[in-house]
């Protein structure tokens, strides 16, 4: 902890290891799962998965405000609190994992059967596929109380490294017990399991990063409940903005188009969302930081958080909607090919929000960390509202732009309106030293590398993947090179490079606070 942008760039780089190794283990292993089972057992299955999604909602907003509640008492050096309040919550998360048991048992027994389509052995199949995916879920809840021990310690690479090889052995178990020929129940027993084991390996780590670790149920506190709920609700009611978000945009279109335009649309959403996990890894490990920072009344690091952490955000995310823009009509047709050709100016659309999304990252940390959270949920509610009413407004005349632009204009005008000015009056940021700092080497890497994309385009016909995989290599470098060469000073250039070297020097000895 005494490293802060070490671990923050440590984690940063396993968390794209991870994205990595997921999109690897995806593209190859999806067609042969599904070859495998048929489509009927892989759509079984998901039929079932997606039931069991919305379970983790019943989180509550808990994850993030014991992270909270953790990270303050460590800056106090306050271990029995500590214990306390991850012991309160791992009673709190057994009776969360209950309601889970209870509600997979509801669906086995009154939900399932009502699938007309489902014949008898499909339905027994998804009985078990139900039962074996609820006890995960059940038991990931009381779990996750170690998850938090590691985040509050910014144990980031370590969690990171566990989720590797969790995802690894995942995607070799599902080759070794399809090529012997088990079916789906099989399957996913198997990978629970290695789920199972990948909590007890958590639960190591928290005990490596927080020694002192010792829970017990005596140590139940209401008071302690009381305090973090005060905290999580209105992270739960952003959790509920986000799941009604990726909904909203396809209810409009199958209401006011068709289901077919949903296909359409979701081109442009699939990829749009693509770049808010390229670009965005390193925001969701902030949040300690920033409470760390916070708790420690440390002004110049909150400052430097929100200056720093928009900068790159903003300039990942600026750099990925270029290429989108620049290439994503000849992508979606050597992708997808005939037919979703109005999936492009929806992309371009998504893709310009997409750079506020990214951008904000560091924002609504910084508002959530120093306690602005109920400001960060109502104004998530407030921008689905707008999302449908605008989507509604527009879908008639524009069609899917009209939704993508339903979508876009809520949540840009709220953010850079709302939300950012009052980040900037949080940490004393004057509004002006914040757009200077964080948009000037995007605005000069925009330059360089739409120039490098207009050329581009001008002298190479794009018949093929490999093409335009090169030719977003060119640009994105273009871009790059302008950002650290022209829009950066050369004291901020030495000051990245000498935190890009702390990741080859030794890790600072942790210090553990003593009772």
């Amino acid at each position: 902890m005494d490293q802060p942008a070490r671990n923050l760039l440590t984690g940063t780089l396993v968390k794209y290891v991870l994205l990595f190794v997921n999109i690897v283990l995806g593209i190859f292993l999806m067609p042969f799962t599904i070859h495998r089972l048929g489509q009927a057992e892989y759509g079984l299955w998901m039929l079932v998965a997606s039931m069991t999604a919305y379970f983790q909602l019943l989180d509550l907003g808990y994850g993030s405000g014991l992270v909270r509640q953790i990270t303050h008492a460590d800056a106090r050096g306050d271990e029995d609190e500590i214990n306390g309040v991850l012991s309160t919550f791992v009673v709190v998360y057994s009776g969360l994992a209950m309601i889970v048991l209870l509600a997979t048992a509801g669906l086995t027994a009154w939900v399932l059967p009502r699938f007309d389509s489902l014949s008898p052995a499909d339905l027994t199949t998804a009985r078990w596929i139900l039962a074996i995916l609820g006890a995960r879920i059940a038991l990931g809840f009381p779990m996750s109380v170690f998850g938090a021990v590691t985040t509050a310690r910014q144990q980031f690479a370590l969690t990171g490294s566990i989720a590797i090889a969790a995802a690894l052995l995942q995607g070799a178990a599902t080759w070794l017990v399809l090529s012997a020929g088990y079916g789906v129940v099989t399957l996913v027993g198997v990978t629970t399991a290695i789920s199972v084991i990948s909590y007890i390996a958590y639960a190591a780590a928290a005990r490596h990063a927080f020694p002192g670790l010792s829970l017990s149920v005596s140590r139940f506190s209401v008071a302690e409940v009381r305090d973090v709920t005060t905290f999580s609700f209105y992270l739960f009611l952003i959790s509920v903005a986000v799941y009604l978000a990726t909904s909203v945009d396809n209810v409009v279109i199958a209401a006011y188009m068709s289901t077919s335009a949903i296909a359409v649309y979701t081109v442009a959403a699939r990829l749009a969302e693509y770049q808010r996990q390229v670009c965005g890894q390193f925001t969701g490990f902030l949040f300690p930081l920033v409470v760390r920072f916070h708790a420690s009344q440390d002004a110049g690091a909150l400052r430097a958080t929100l200056l720093d952490g928009t900068r790159i955000a903003l300039g990942l995310a600026a750099g990925c909607a270029l290429c989108m823009i620049g290439f994503g009509r000849e992508l979606i047709d050597l992708w997808m090919g005939r037919g979703f050709e109005p999936s492009a100016v929806p992309l371009y659309v998504l893709a310009l929000a997409g750079i506020v999304m990214v951008a904000q990252g560091p924002t609504g940390t910084i508002l959530l960390g120093t306690g602005r959270h109920r400001l960060v949920a109502w104004t998530s509610i407030l921008e689905i509202g707008l999302n449908a009413a605008v989507s509604i407004a527009l879908v008639g005349r524009y069609g899917l732009v009209g939704v993508a632009l339903g979508t876009a204009i809520p949540y840009v005008l709220l953010n850079v309106l709302v939300l950012m000015p009052l980040a900037c009056r949080a940490v004393g940021v004057r509004l002006g030293e914040f757009l200077r700092v964080s948009a000037t080497p995007t605005l000069a890497a925009l330059a360089i590398g739409g120039l490098t994309a207009v050329a581009l385009h001008a002298v190479v016909e794009h018949t093929s993947l490999a093409i335009l995989l090169l030719n977003g290599t060119a640009v994105a470098a273009a871009y790059a090179a302008a950002f650290w060469l022209i829009g950066l000073s050369a004291a901020d250039r030495a000051r990245y490079t000498a935190s890009m070297r702390q990741l080859a020097g030794p890790p600072a000895v942790p210090r553990v606070a003593m009772p």
